[in-house]
């Protein structure tokens, strides 16, 4: 395994536990273990331990940071003459029969526990699933028959399911879930095994009624108890910050309709029924002028003022005046609406205006969640522009460097803007205290959980103070996100711009090609490169991290200067990748879905789907990043017969923003819809290709 070049900008800074010195230690350990034991044949057992230990070990890195490196980590041990595939010289086998509700427990989310398996044993499993027959093989007859009896360990009918282990390593401590028991023979890993002795049962009463055995009442009790004794320790909460002028409170109803209507048909509701013995408050009325809302605020009036703007945005218009009032908000709009300072100013004015003064709060009062680095810069750089009594907003996100953010944080600010992944790194590092936020705000939150963060966020909802004001936006209104507003909302008004019913913007002319494959895609997009004018700019958007880096070097190999983004990118880069197809330096920007949310970019002319997205969600949020700020743009999109999956919702979208749909677009979802017939018909199942194939999530970002 080469060593990390210390000395390149790609470094992510350790934490001072782990230093470069125990890092070059570690490497040099790792390195001789795993040549000594391949010798020896015994490679699954000591170079199974190091790799947990480095695990552990970078652990304490940032969660997006950490994850980019564990894939180089993999792609570099590929590369070695002793890769798991190798061949071994198999001379023993043996073969288990499973049941068929075994086969994902056997390979594990991802093929983790699968790879597992092998590495640890240092063993070869064929999963034969027509035969339901697990073939372990290998150069060792012990290695293969702790293979298999661990095999039978997690398929066997008393295995328990999903169960925890915790272990101790030099690292410092992990703690792991998967699919079975963690096993501890064979490995020879030398963690430390923590016996908390036999599991507390209970005897379910026939027909399996838990409420007979736990006492919700008494646990509903006490729940309430210890959150009204935790808020009588907290200083005192000011969320009425709004004074409607007589203009907007006499407005008649017929009159408040129509303001909403002309104002691109916004409706607002409540999001939940009262419960019993309760009334929900009244929902203000729109503003249509920035006075009516910030007339008492006179600096952040004049602040935004500078800023050019005529009047507030349909959001703005409506969110205002629900969020200044103290309530918890859902903002569900299309991208480029104006949800950033819908909820931004309105934060400015509550952490201004506390009853206790800002510098004896211990910490930050506005907390922003982003599911992107790129959204998250952006969200600070709109609050640089609004100079507002000297408030300071910090942004933190993984891949920047740690020790720069926590020297930030540690000198104090009143608005923290990050990624789940890094906040709840320097949360653990107890360098945040996030029981000072009383102003949450979840941007973007359906991203958010479709990119896997809803445990992060959970579990940092758990600290923040109960009687916060929370926010939420989204683009969409999926499951999740209501999962997550009935949790952590208290009587949320929604405010909806639009439909509720998924739409791409109409601003921007959608046009489909139809193509063979991906040889026709690039002589395509060659095609259109050649034709582009001085004041075209372009987005391009892949299914995949590597297709993004292939697309990018062939085209610049061809003579055309071009720029690429993407999760494995280094933050430095993604940066830059950015600043010049803002600045006009390159028109010519390739990127994955990380780039689909939040990168506001006015003067993006087209957008081309060179790759069609997994999900008619990101297809919408793609067109969104062109036809910004009153301007009019164009979306291609390429499509094949592997897309057909998702044809019947792309005509839906093109249909409803009154576009030209390709015959053969139709009739592609004709097929598909008679393919999943006969399939259904025949009992099979199957998703027929309609994602395209890019494979798992991480890889797309």
């Amino acid at each position: 395994m080469s060593e990390l070049d210390w000395d390149d900008p790609n470094y992510v800074e350790p934490t001072a536990q782990y230093s470069k010195s125990s890092y070059d230690s570690f490497n040099d350990k790792y390195e001789r273990s795993v040549r000594r034991d391949y010798e020896s044949g015994s490679r699954g057992r000591r170079g199974g331990e190091y790799e947990r230990e480095y695990t552990s070990s970078s652990s304490r890195y940032d969660r997006e940071r950490n994850r980019d490196n564990r894939e180089s980590y993999s792609s570099k041990r590929r590369d070695t003459n002793y890769d798991n595939d190798a061949p071994r010289g198999d001379s023993f086998n043996e073969s288990i029969q499973i049941g068929s509700d075994m086969i994902g427990r056997i390979i594990g989310r991802g093929g983790a526990n699968i790879t597992r398996l092998q590495n640890d044993y240092n063993v070869r499993i064929n999963l034969d699933k027509a035969n339901l027959l697990v073939e372990v093989s290998g150069s060792s007859k012990m290695n293969v028959t702790d293979a298999v009896n661990q095999i039978k360990k997690q398929t066997s009918d008393d295995d328990g399911g999903a169960r925890r282990s915790y272990s101790g390593d030099a690292g410092g401590g992990s703690y792991n879930r998967s699919s079975s028991n963690r096993y501890d023979g064979g490995g020879g890993s030398g963690r430390n095994n923590f016996d908390f002795g036999p599991l507390r049962t209970y005897e379910i009463p026939q027909g399996g009624d838990l409420n007979a055995v736990i006492d919700w009442d008494a646990v509903n009790k006490k729940y309430v108890k210890t959150q009204a004794a935790r808020l009588a320790k907290l200083p005192l909460l000011t969320k009425v910050f709004y004074k409607e002028c007589p203009e907007v409170a006499n407005l008649p109803q017929d009159e408040v309709e129509r303001i909403r209507s002309e104002n691109n048909n916004i409706t607002v509701s409540h999001v939940f029924e009262a419960k019993e013995g309760e009334t929900l408050p009244a929902i203000p009325n729109p503003v249509w002028q920035f006075e009516q809302c910030f007339a008492e605020y006179p600096d952040l009036l004049g602040e935004i003022q500078k800023q050019g703007f005529s009047k507030p945005s349909p959001i703005q218009s409506q969110a205002w005046p629900i969020l200044l009032s103290g309530h918890d908000m859902i903002g569900i709009a299309q991208t480029g609406t104006g949800k950033t300072l819908a909820f931004l100013l309105p934060g400015m004015i509550h952490t201004e205006y506390q009853s206790t003064p800002r510098g004896t709060r211990g910490g930050a009062n506005v907390l922003v969640l982003a599911p992107t680095r790129e959204l998250a810069l952006q969200i600070e750089m709109e609050v640089k522009k609004y100079s507002f009594r000297d408030m300071k907003a910090v942004c933190v996100y993984g891949g920047g460097s740690r020790k720069m953010q926590i020297s930030d944080v540690e000198r104090g600010a009143e608005i923290i803007i990050c990624t789940p992944g890094r906040l709840n790194d320097l949360v653990q590092a107890k360098v945040i205290d996030v029981s000072t936020i009383t102003y949450l705000v979840l941007d973007e939150a359906d991203r958010m959980l479709d990119m896997g963060f809803e445990p992060q966020i959970r579990k940092v909802l758990l600290d923040v103070r109960p009687d916060r004001q929370t926010i939420m936006t989204s683009a969409t209104w999926p499951p999740g996100v209501r999962r997550l507003a009935q949790s952590y909302m208290k009587n949320p008004m929604q405010v909806c711009v639009g439909s509720l019913d998924l739409a791409a913007t109409h601003s921007v002319k959608q046009v489909i090609e139809l193509l063979e494959d991906d040889k026709d895609k690039f002589t395509t997009l060659k095609t259109f490169v050649k034709q582009m004018t001085k004041t075209d700019k372009i987005i391009v958007f892949c299914g995949r991290k590597a297709r993004a880096d292939d697309l990018s070097s062939d085209l610049t190999i061809d003579g055309f200067e071009t720029q690429c983004i993407h999760g494995n990118r280094d933050q430095i880069d993604r940066e830059q990748a950015i600043a010049d197809i803002k600045s006009g330096a390159v028109r010519i920007l390739i990127a994955t879905d990380v780039a689909s949310r939040g990168l506001d970019i006015e003067d993006i002319t087209h957008v081309i789907n060179y790759d069609f997205p997994r999900n008619i969600e990101e297809y919408v949020h793609r067109v969104g990043r062109t036809g910004r700020a009153g301007r009019k743009g164009t979306s291609i999109s390429y499509v094949t017969r592997t897309d057909w999956g998702m044809a019947k919702e792309l005509i839906t979208i093109l249909e409803e923003a009154e576009q030209e749909v390709p015959e053969e677009l139709r009739n592609m979802s004709k097929r598909f819809a008679a393919m999943k017939e006969r399939r259904a018909a025949e009992g099979g199942g199957g998703r027929g290709g309609g994602g395209g194939g890019y494979g798992g999530r991480r890889d797309r970002y």
